[in-house]
C-alpha cells in the first residue's frame, strides 16, 4: 500500500522499553516521502521498579528524553486494560491504526530451562491479554508483535498451546496473520538474535485481500507474496509441513482442555486465514548485494563516539584472563551439590544450631579441598593441556553398586571404611572400579578436547587405566581425618563420612569463542551483559584487532588488550542511534542498566524492513 499524500498510520507502542519500534519509525520517516507513521500513544512499565513513579523508572526516563512525554503512559497497563468498561481504555488510548510491541518474554526466555517455562500463565506472559484487550476495543488495522522464538513451543508440557491461543484470539478479532522466526544476522545485521515477528492485519486491508486471494497457494504466499516474504526474503525447506484447523478448537476453553502436543504444529514461518493455519520450516535468503555487518564494523563505527574513562571494561590481568577463559571454555567436570554438604554440617553434633545457613554454605565450599575429595590431573593432547577431575562421590556410587547396597544415582551414597576395604582388596571388584573411573575420565578428556576421531578416542581410553588406578588410590585407599574451619570454629571431619553425605554430578558445557570473533555478527545480547563480573555469555574482544582491518595477534588473550563491549557498541548491535546513546549518557544511566535495555530490545533494522514493506 502506498502512503504518499495519505495521513500517517497512527501507532500505539506497547511495552515500549527504550523505544525500539519507535526508533525504526523515526528512521523510516526520514527515509520515506512524508511521515508514513506517527506514534500517538506509548506505554512502558517495569514491575521490578514498581516502587518508583513511572516517570522515574529507568526505561521511561530514556524514552521520554528521546521522544518527549506527549502521549506516553508511564504506568501499569493493567490499570487501563483491567477495567471491564471499554470507555476506560478509550479515555487513555486514542484511536489507532496500528499496535506494535515486544511483549515481555521472561516466561518464554531461553535463559530459563524449558521445564520451568510457564508461558501465558506466567506473571509476564499474562501481558498478552493487555494486547488482546486493546485490539478488541481500538480495533487497529495492523498489529506487529515481537517475542522470543520459544513462544511457538510454549509451554514445555504442551508444545504450541500458547501460540494457538494467540492465533485463536487474533482470528476472533478478524485478523489474518503472518509470522516468521528471524535471525537478524541472516539478513546482514550485526547480531545473531533470533526472534519471532507476528504481523496481523484486518481482512479488508491490501495485505489481507492478497492473503485471501492466495489461499490456494499458501506456500507461494509465505515465500513470495506476503509482507514478511518481501521484507525478509525466504524459501520453505520442504513446503507446507503443518496444517492446523481451529474448527476443532472453537474457543480458548477447548484449547485449554483438549489441545495436546509433544511437538508444536507451528513451525518457523506461517500464515493464518480464518480457521486454517499453514506453516513450515523457513530458510532465509540474504538481501542481494547487501553488506554483512560484523562485530568489527560495529566497533569501528562507534569508536569516534566513545567518551570518558573506559578502563573498567578492560580484562586487566592474567588471572582475570584465566577466569574468562574458563567461563567460556568447554567443561566436563563433577560439580558438587553444596546443599547436601550444608545439610550434613547443620546436623553435625558439634555444629548443630550454632551457625546460620550462610556460614555453613561458605564452609562447605572449602571442605572438599581440605579433605581432598577430588582427584585432579593434567592431560596433554596435541600440545594442549587441560585439567581433568574425578570426585570422590562418583566412586561412592560405584562402590555401593559393587557391594549391592542399592546405590542412588541422584543422591548421596554412604560407604564406610570397612565396605571400601572389601572392594579394594578384591582384585575383580577393584579392577571394575578402576574401569568405571577410567570411563568417566576418558569421556571428560574426549569432551574437553572435542576429540571426534574414533581412533583417537580409543587411544585416549586405552591409556587412561593408570590415571584411574591412581584416582582410586588417592580417593579411597586412605582414611582422611582433618581439622576443618566452620565459622571460625575448628571441627575434625572424616572424609568417608563427609563424602557419604555429599553428592557430585557430571556437568557438561560446550565451549565458546574467546575472545569473540570480530568477523562475524555478535552473539545475542542478554540482559546481564553489563557489569564487570565474569560470564560466558558476555562479549569479550581484542581492542587492537577490532580497530584494525583484520586480526593482528595470533593469541589475543596473551596481548593484554582484551575488553568487554562498551554500552554504545551494544546499542549499535541492536541498531539504536547515537542519539539514544547520547540520551543515556546525559541521564547518567549505568552501564549495567544500558546493557539490560539492550538485552530486552529488538534489532531495529528488522522492524524497519517490515514496516517499510507494509507501506510500499
Amino acid at each position: 500500500m502506498s502512503n504518499r499524500n495519505k495521513k500517517p498510520i497512527e501507532v500505539a507502542e506497547l511495552f515500549a522499553g527504550v523505544g525500539g519500534f519507535r526508533e525504526a519509525i523515526k528512521n523510516l520517516n526520514k527515509e520515506l516521502p512524508g511521515d508514513s507513521f506517527k506514534v500517538v500513544w506509548s506505554n512502558q512499565w517495569e514491575p521490578s521498579e514498581s516502587k518508583k513513579n513511572g516517570e522515574d523508572q529507568f526505561a521511561n526516563r530514556v524514552y521520554m528524553a528521546k521522544f518527549k512525554e506527549d502521549g506516553h503512559y508511564a504506568d501499569d497497563i493493567h490499570k487501563v486494560t483491567g477495567e471491564e468498561k471499554d470507555e476506560s481504555i478509550k479515555k487513555v488510548v486514542p484511536p489507532i491504526d496500528m499496535l506494535v510491541g515486544g511483549f515481555p518474554c521472561q516466561d518464554y526466555s531461553v535463559a530459563k530451562p524449558k521445564n520451568v517455562s510457564r508461558g501465558l500463565r506466567g506473571p509476564k506472559g499474562v501481558l498478552w491479554w493487555s494486547i488482546d484487550r486493546l485490539l478488541d476495543v481500538r480495533k487497529p488495522k495492523y498489529v506487529l508483535l515481537e517475542n522470543v522464538d520459544r513462544l511457538i513451543n510454549s509451554p514445555a508440557g504442551n508444545r504450541g498451546r500458547d501460540f494457538a491461543i494467540i492465533l485463536l484470539r487474533l482470528k476472533a478479532l478478524k485478523y489474518a496473520v503472518e509470522w516468521r522466526v528471524v535471525n537478524a544476522a541472516d539478513y546482514g545485521f550485526p547480531q545473531k538474535r533470533r526472534r519471532i515477528f507476528i504481523l496481523a492485519y484486518k481482512l479488508d486491508t491490501k495485505p489481507g485481500k492478497l492473503m485471501k486471494a492466495s489461499l490456494k497457494s499458501p506456500q507461494g504466499f509465505i515465500e513470495k507474496k506476503g509482507v514478511l516474504a518481501h521484507a525478509l526474503p525466504c524459501e520453505m525447506q520442504d513446503g507446507i509441513q503443518s496444517e492446523f484447523d481451529f474448527k476443532k478448537f472453537p474457543n480458548q476453553q477447548s484449547i485449554q482442555s483438549r489441545y495436546k502436543a509433544k511437538v508444536s504444529p507451528f513451525l518457523s514461518g506461517g500464515m493464518m486465514l480464518g480457521s486454517t493455519v499453514y506453516s513450515g520450516r523457513i530458510r532465509p535468503i540474504p538481501f542481494p548485494g547487501s553488506k554483512k555487518h560484523t562485530l568489527r564494523s560495529v566497533v569501528q563505527h562507534v569508536a569516534p563516539f566513545v567518551r570518558g574513562d573506559v578502563s573498567k571494561f578492560l580484562v586487566k590481568d592474567r588471572r582475570e584472563v584465566e577466569l574468562w577463559s574458563y567461563a567460556k571454555g568447554r567443561k566436563n567436570e563433577p560439580r558438587r551439590r553444596l546443599s547436601t554438604l550444608v545439610a550434613y554440617l547443620s546436623n553435625h553434633p558439634k555444629l548443630k544450631g550454632k551457625f546460620d545457613r550462610s556460614v555453613l554454605h561458605a564452609a562447605a565450599k572449602g571442605i572438599p579441598v581440605t579433605l581432598e575429595m577430588d582427584y585432579d590431573f593434567d592431560y596433554v593432547y596435541e600440545g594442549r593441556s587441560k585439567s581433568v577431575r574425578l570426585a570422590r562421590e562418583e566412586l561412592n556410587f560405584k562402590v555401593a553398586d559393587l557391594l549391592r547396597l542399592a546405590p542412588k544415582p541422584l543422591r548421596p551414597n554412604h560407604v564406610n571404611r570397612r565396605e571400601i576395604a572389601k572392594v579394594l582388596v578384591d582384585k575383580v571388584q577393584r579392577a571394575e572400579l578402576e574401569e568405571f573411573s577410567a570411563g568417566i575420565i576418558s569421556d571428560r578428556v574426549i569432551s574437553l578436547f572435542a576429540i571426534k576421531d574414533k581412533t583417537k578416542q580409543r587411544d585416549v581410553r586405552s591409556g587412561m587405566r593408570a590415571h584411574a588406578a591412581e584416582a582410586v588410590r588417592a580417593l579411597l585407599a586412605d582414611e582422611v581425618l582433618r581439622p576443618c574451619m566452620v565459622g571460625g570454629m575448628t571441627v575434625a571431619l572424616d572424609r568417608d563420612e563427609v563424602s557419604g553425605s555429599s553428592f557430585a554430578y557430571g556437568y557438561k558445557e560446550g565451549g565458546m569463542a574467546f575472545p569473540d570473533s570480530l568477523d562475524d555478527a555478535g552473539r545475542t545480547i542478554i540482559t546481564s551483559e553489563g557489569g564487570a563480573s565474569v560470564s560466558r555469555f558476555k562479549h569479550v574482544i581484542c581492542d587492537e584487532c577490532a580497530r584494525a582491518e583484520s586480526n593482528i595477534h595470533k593469541d589475543c588473550a596473551k596481548q593484554g588488550k582484551l575488553r568487554r563491549l562498551y554500552p554504545r557498541e551494544l546499542e549499535a548491535m541492536n541498531g539504536f542511534s547515537h542519539s539514544h546513546s547520547d540520551a543515556c549518557e546525559k541521564l547518567e544511566i549505568s552501564d549495567g542498566r544500558r546493557a539490560f535495555f539492550m538485552g530486552n530490545a529488538l534489532v531495529v533494522g528488522v522492524v524497519e524492513r517490515i514496516l517499510k514493506t507494509l507501506v510500499s
